[in-house]
C-alpha cells in the first residue's frame, strides 16, 4: 500500500472504529470519505478520560489529534516527534484554538540523558506596530492586532533538538484531515459560531472553507480545507523558510498590511524568538521541593511557590474542596495571590520569590488577608502530553493566543492571531506556565498541561487533587473547580456542581462568584500522565473537551 493511502487508512480507519455509531468492515475501504459520511459529530466520551499502558501514551483534547500522536510513535518517532505531529493536526482541527499564525511551545524529557529543556516559538512585534503604542480596542480588531507568529520556527527548533522523524512524515496527518476533511462537531461550531463574524469577514480561504454557497456550515458538516492542505504540503516539501520567505510571507505581509497592521517582511525573514532552553537535571538547582516530589522549573516559578504553599497550608488535612470552604477559600485565594505577586518576579528575584520564607509570607497573607481580585483575559490553546517507549515525555502547550479566527485575515488558509493581550496587559504575571511536571527519585512521576485562561488555576487545582488529596487521575480532573475571571471581569468563575452550601459560604468570605455550568471548558482542560514506580503508565484527558486519552 502507497504510504498516503497507509497513513489515511491508519489515521481514519482508527477513528472511525473508535468513534463510529457502527462499526466498519472491510480492508481497503475509503475510511477518511466514511468518516466524513457516515460518523457522527465527535461527543465528550467518558471512556476516553482514562487509559493505561506499559510502552507508550498520548493525551489531547481531540481524538484525532491523539491517534495522530500514536501513528507517529509507531512509525518510530520520539515524544517530541509525536508532540509536534498532534500538533500540526490540531492546526487543522481547531483552528478556534490554534493555528500555524500562532506560538508553539513543549518540554521534552529526554530519558537517555536524563534532561528536561524547553524550546518553541513564541511571537515577535512587527516593526510597523512596535511594542509600546497605546492599547486601542478599536484597532484591536484590525490587523494592528496580528503578532509576527512563531509557530513554524518553534516546530524547526524543536525537531532540530529532539526530532527522531523525517521532517516531511510530522504534516502527513494534518494534509490528510486538511484534504479528505472531517466532521464538525459541536465544540468546534460552537466555537466558530460565537465568533462567526471574523471567519469569512474577508474574501479568501477562510471563507471558502466555512461558508458553503454563502451560508456557514453547521454540526454534522464536513470542513474541508484545501488552501491550508496546500501550505502544509508546501511546508513539508520546501522546509520552514517557506512560511517566512518568498511568496507566501510576501502575501502574508501584504495581507496585514492592507488591513491596517505592521508585520513586514523583514519581520518575517528576520524572526528570531525561536528557542530551545539550557537542559536541566533532577536535583540541580532551580527545582523546588513538594511532598517527596521535585517541582521542575519549567513549570515555572508560579507553579513551584503554589505547590509550596499547598504543602505548607497542608491542605490535604483542611478536606477537599467540595466538602471544605476552607480548603476551597484558600485554593482561591492562593490563586489571586500568585497572579498578582507575579507581577514583580524578575530572574534577579526567582530563588527568593520561591522560598520557603515566601511561600509562609504569602501563606500568612492568604489567612488573614481579604480576597483580591484580579482582571480576566481570554486567549485560545491546545494542549497535549506524550510518552513514548524510550521512556521520553513531552508536554506543553501551543496557541493562537487570541479569540477564534484571530483578525479574520486567513492566508493560504493560515488564520492569522489576534494576540491583543500581549499589548492590553502589560502587567501579566511573569513566571507562569501552561504545563507542571512532579519528579521523584530523578524521573518524571506527573505531567500535565492544560489549554484556557484558567492555566493556573487549573494545574494547581489537578495537582492538589492528586497529590494533597490522593485522587486517581479521573476523578483529579473531573472534580468541580473554579476559573479565571471572564474577560472584563474580576468575578471568579466557579462551576455550579459545587454544592449551594460550599458556594455560599465561599461568598460569605468575600469572594465574588460567577457561576457556570459543571465540565467548562474555560475551566481549563488537563491532559497528562502518571508514572508509576512500576512502570504502569497512565494517562488523562479532562471531560471539558472531548478529548482521548490513549495507551499501548
Amino acid at each position: 500500500m502507497h504510504r498516503r493511502d497507509l497513513l489515511t487508512s491508519t489515521l481514519a480507519g482508527s477513528a472511525a472504529l473508535a468513534f463510529a455509531p457502527r462499526a466498519f468492515a472491510g480492508g481497503n475501504r475509503d475510511w477518511a470519505a466514511m468518516a466524513r459520511r457516515d460518523l457522527k459529530p465527535i461527543q465528550p466520551n467518558l471512556a476516553n478520560v482514562y487509559a493505561t499502558g506499559r510502552s507508550t501514551m498520548a493525551s489531547s483534547d481531540h481524538p484525532y489529534a491523539t491517534e495522530a500522536a500514536l501513528w507517529a510513535l509507531e512509525r518510530g518517532g520520539s515524544a517530541a516527534d509525536a508532540y509536534m505531529t498532534a500538533a500540526i493536526a490540531q492546526c487543522v482541527l481547531e483552528p478556534t484554538m490554534t493555528t500555524l499564525g500562532g506560538g508553539f511551545g513543549m518540554a521534552f524529557w529526554e530519558a537517555e540523558s536524563r534532561q528536561l529543556a524547553q524550546g518553541g516559538g513564541f511571537f515577535a512585534f512587527p516593526s510597523g506596530a512596535p511594542p509600546g503604542e497605546p492599547y486601542d480596542e478599536r484597532k484591536s480588531w484590525t490587523a494592528w492586532g496580528a503578532m509576527v507568529p512563531g509557530f513554524v520556527r518553534g516546530l524547526q527548533v524543536c525537531h532540530a533538538a529532539w526530532g527522531k522523524l523525517p521532517w516531511q512524515d510530522l504534516f502527513e496527518p494534518a494534509i490528510v484531515f486538511a484534504e479528505e476533511g472531517f466532521v464538525l462537531d459541536h465544540l468546534l461550531w460552537g466555537y466558530a459560531k460565537a465568533t462567526r463574524k471574523m471567519i469569512g469577514r474577508f474574501p479568501g480561504p477562510g471563507r471558502d472553507a466555512w461558508f458553503r454557497d454563502g451560508y456557514m456550515l453547521g454540526v454534522g458538516d464536513a470542513l474541508r480545507q484545501p488552501a491550508l492542505a496546500a501550505t502544509l504540503k508546501a511546508l513539508r516539501d520546501e522546509g520552514p523558510d517557506y512560511f517566512y520567505t518568498g511568496p507566501f510571507a510576501r502575501e502574508l505581509a501584504s495581507q496585514v498590511q492592507r488591513r491596517g497592521g505592521g508585520i513586514t517582511e523583514d519581520d518575517l525573514k528576520n524572526f528570531d524568538q525561536a528557542y530551545v532552553s539550557p537542559p536541566w537535571k533532577p536535583g540541580e538547582d532551580g527545582g523546588t521541593p513538594y511532598r517527596g516530589y521535585e517541582v521542575a522549573p519549567v513549570s515555572g516559578a508560579l507553579f513551584q511557590l503554589g505547590l509550596r504553599i499547598c504543602e505548607a497550608a497542608d491542605l490535604r488535612e483542611l478536606g477537599r474542596p467540595t466538602e471544605s470552604v476552607e480548603a476551597l477559600h484558600t485554593q482561591v485565594r492562593l490563586a489571586q495571590e500568585l497572579w498578582i505577586r507575579g507581577r514583580d518576579l524578575t530572574p534577579e528575584n526567582q530563588a527568593e520569590f520561591v522560598s520557603e520564607q515566601h511561600a509562609a509570607e504569602v501563606l500568612e497573607a492568604i489567612r488573614k488577608g481579604p480576597p483580591r481580585p484580579f482582571r480576566g483575559f481570554s486567549a485560545a490553546t491546545c494542549a497535549l502530553t506524550i510518552v513514548d517507549a524510550d521512556g521520553n515525555v513531552a508536554a506543553g502547550t501551543h496557541s493562537s493566543s487570541s479569540e477564534p479566527f484571530g483578525t479574520g485575515i486567513n492566508v493560504g488558509g493560515v488564520i492569522l492571531n489576534r494576540a491583543t493581550f500581549i499589548r492590553k496587559f502589560t502587567d501579566m504575571p511573569k513566571g507562569f506556565s501552561t504545563q507542571l511536571w512532579l519528579f521523584r527519585d530523578g524521573q518524571p512521576a506527573l505531567a500535565m498541561a492544560t489549554p484556557s485562561r484558567s492555566l493556573m488555576e487549573c494545574l494547581l487545582q489537578g495537582a492538589a487533587n492528586t497529590i494533597e488529596y490522593g485522587m486517581s487521575l479521573t476523578d483529579a480532573v473531573s472534580a468541580p473547580r473554579f476559573g479565571h475571571p471572564h474577560p472584563g471581569m474580576t468575578a471568579i468563575e466557579i462551576e455550579g456542581d459545587f454544592s449551594e452550601e460550599v458556594l455560599t459560604a465561599l461568598a460569605a468570605k468575600g469572594h465574588d462568584l460567577y457561576r457556570v455550568s459543571p465540565k467548562d471548558m474555560n475551566m481549563g482542560s488537563i491532559h497528562g500522565v502518571r508514572v508509576g514506580q512500576d512502570g504502569m503508565i497512565e494517562g488523562v484527558a479532562d471531560p471539558r473537551r472531548r478529548g482521548l486519552a490513549k495507551g499501548a
